[in-house]
């Protein structure tokens, strides 16, 4: 009887790829759902906020020319930013889904190496899908996704990954003038890449390494071609880079609110290594410890154990890419995405910031290269356990980027993750001790600033923002002191010059204030507050021309703040231009300070002598805030002036109502019951302000008492 053969294995399945799309879609858009909603946090509102012509676009042609020809040197990153402002002013919503469609295409981009890599074998696609699926949901990488200025990796990553799929494609290819065309396309998405972040100057080297890891016989021409292109690059962009070193060497402004200087070139190359190794290295293989703010140690000498064995590592992994290259094509190229890569490009130029984990973004292609390798290895020799391993790894990481999501939702939950991570360090305190104040829970910002000056005495923004607190508790001797200081050791420190300048417009002393201001404007001639504090300044001097060309440049520099459009509608009015004045309170009436708006345009037509307009201006005002005892008072005066007493004892007795201590009302309605010839209710007004407040420091007061003896 002939034996049965033993039953040969189930083929391996083998998904489409329209079903690899849709997985890798709804993956990703699961995992990063909960980060649509966050606020802007950290630096994300000053890349747009700080670019005036971002602030005011008004039209999508705007929206270009500022983005490509306004800011900096990341043209087209701040082409998006500017594009997001079109689309929804400062809503953040827009703003984090352009960053998620971004990672989208993304991880489909990555899907795509990955196979190109495999040769398009069909029967490892499944490799392919759970490589991307874990590069879709790498919590390391979700400081690139959820933090809205982390965009400059993603964005970059986008024509990074396409330059990558194109030119594998292209080496692939038989026919010389497709593979041409692929290679020109190739050179076009990198220039796009470094127009999005300069970091894609390691491109080239990447595929230089994808040719001499992949090719039997070595193509020397290429490979020497590719490696020159950042070299070249250098040379003829060697300005901009000695600008932008200097720029970020000197690192002025947190040099000059009191935070670490930038670290000395060779101190840093040592410190940047070991990170790497130490920071970076261990999160991509298990993403824990993660935080906005890492606290990197400087490495001072080469012979440092850490440092020497950070270079040993790196070259074992040279020694493991070129060994395993030709039977193990996903690991070799997996190790050279993140060694030949943005990661490289950090080396040069020393920057305050040693670790940020949105620069570990595109690196993250080698991660997704090696986990499927790690699942080929499984296939091979574990087969049944391919799908558990992928789901097992793939679910992990997607819970611990969910997780880690909503630490971007604000800045008090970054910050308070922040010093959570890194006690130690003083910029989380100091960060976490402004959100606090933004959100006026002024106690909480005290005890953070001053964990910071524990931690480092000399930070002078922390001084400033506490002399800012005891400025609006009124403890203007205690605030001026701490501000003289400031400025005194950190002369270059220019919010402490607005903080000192608005000290002294409490306090009525013009000259003082306008000196600080100067300053100030001297220093950052962008400050928006700045500007706005001059025009203050100039008011308080009775200079209104000069006064409304200062409020006119604050809200250049932000469109965005109603308040200062409103200052700017009073502005005009001073400087005897109501028809301007009243063109700005119009366009007020359908935003946040609409009622102010109203009220605003009832004072122009009270000033006018256009009362029954004003009234029904104030009448609007009241419609919108219930509680509005200033704009009760401006109707009981415009009645008082048309004798119509009884109306404006009624507004009059409003305002004491809603402001019991409202000086003025009482003062008016004492004078309409006089008007109306009774001075008994009038006396009898008088004389219950004058022994509620007697003891008081209001100036309305004495004035009381001088109208009740006039009435006696």
């Amino acid at each position: 009887m002939p034996r049965k053969r033993p039953a040969a294995p189930p083929a391996p399945w083998i998904p489409r790829h329209a079903f690899s799309f849709a997985v890798l879609i709804v993956l990703t858009l699961l995992t990063y759902i909960n980060s649509l909603h966050g606020k802007f946090v950290f630096d994300d509102l000053q890349v747009v906020q700080q670019s005036p012509e971002i602030m005011n676009v008004k039209t999508f042609r705007d929206a270009l020319n500022a983005g490509w020809f306004g800011v900096g040197q990341r043209h087209l990153l701040f082409v998006t930013y500017a594009l997001n402002y079109y689309w929804s002013g400062l809503d953040s919503f827009s703003y984090h889904v352009l960053n998620l469609v971004l990672h989208i295409v993304n991880v489909l981009l990555v899907y795509g190496i990955v196979l190109a890599v495999l040769k398009q074998d069909p029967r490892l696609r499944f490799l392919a899908l759970a490589g991307a699926a874990v590069f879709a949901v790498h919590a390391l990488l979700s400081g690139a996704v959820s933090y809205i200025a982390g965009r400059s990796s993603v964005l970059c990553g986008t024509f990074y990954f396409t330059a990558v799929y194109v030119f594998l494609k292209g080496l692939d290819s038989e026919r010389r003038l497709r593979r041409l065309a692929l290679f020109g396309l190739t050179a076009v998405c990198g220039l796009l890449a470094w127009e999005a972040k300069q970091e894609a100057i390691a491109l080239p080297l990447f595929l230089a390494a994808v040719v001499f890891l992949r090719a039997e016989k070595k193509n020397w021409r290429w490979i020497a071609v590719l490696s020159a292109i950042p070299l070249v690059a250098v040379l003829l962009l060697l300005d901009q880079i000695k600008h932008l070193y200097g720029m970020v060497g000197s690192n002025a402004v947190l040099v000059s609110a009191g935070f670490d200087k930038v670290l000395a070139p060779t101190t840093y190359f040592q410190t940047y290594v070991t990170a790497v190794i130490k920071y970076y290295f261990p999160r991509f293989l298990i993403p824990i410890g993660l935080t906005i703010d890492p606290q990197i140690e400087p490495v001072d000498h080469w012979y440092s154990p850490e440092f020497l064995m950070a270079i040993s590592i790196f070259a074992g992994l040279a020694w493991a890419a070129l060994r395993t290259a030709r039977k193990e094509p996903l690991l070799a190229l997996g190790i050279a995405a993140i060694v030949v890569s943005p990661l490289l490009a950090y080396v040069a130029i020393p920057l305050a910031d040693v670790v940020l984990e949105h620069r570990a973004y595109i690196p993250g292609l080698g991660i997704a290269l090696i986990f499927a390798w790690i699942l080929q290895w499984v296939s091979r020799n574990r087969p049944s356990l391919r799908l558990a391993v992928t789901a097992g790894v793939v679910l992990t990481f997607a819970f611990m980027t969910v997780s880690r999501n909503p630490v971007f939702a604000n800045n008090i939950a970054l910050w308070e993750d922040a010093v959570t991570k890194t006690p130690a360090k003083p910029r989380p305190h100091f960060n976490l001790g402004q959100a606090y104040q933004d959100a006026q829970r002024i106690p909480d910002a005290i005890r953070e600033y001053q964990q910071a000056l524990a931690l480092k005495p000399d930070i002078h923004a922390a001084y400033s923002n506490l002399a800012a607190i005891y400025l609006d508790q009124r403890q203007l001797d205690k605030s001026e002191e701490m501000l003289l200081k400031v400025t005194s050791l950190s002369p270059t420190f220019t919010e402490g010059f607005i903080n000192l300048a608005v000290l002294y417009i409490r306090r009525q002393e013009p000259d003082k204030a306008l000196a600080a201001i100067n300053r100030a404007l001297e220093l950052n001639p962008g400050s928006f507050a700045a500007h706005y504090n001059k025009g203050e300044v100039l008011t308080l001097r009775g200079d209104f021309k000069a006064a409304l060309e200062s409020y006119k440049e604050s809200v250049h520099i932000r469109p965005d703040l109603d308040a200062f459009k409103l200052t700017l509608g009073s502005a005009y009015a001073r400087a005897g231009d109501p028809i301007s004045a009243e063109k700005v309170f119009n366009d007020l009436v359908n935003g946040p300070l609409a009622a102010e708006a109203y009220r605003n345009l009832g004072l122009l037509y009270s000033n006018a002598g256009q009362p029954d307009q004003a009234l029904q201006q104030f009448q609007q005002a009241v419609r919108l805030r219930n509680i509005f005892p200033e704009v009760h008072h401006d109707m009981g005066l415009v009645y008082l002036r048309k004798q119509m007493f009884d109306q404006a004892i009624e507004q009059f007795r409003v305002v004491l109502e809603q402001q019991p201590d409202h000086g003025p009302a009482i003062l008016n309605i004492a004078a309409a019951y006089q008007m109306k010839g009774d001075s008994q209710t009038a006396r009898e007004a008088l004389q219950g302000f004058i022994e509620r407040y007697g003891n008081s420091n209001s100036p309305y007061v004495a004035q009381a008492r001088q109208r009740l003896l006039a009435l006696r």
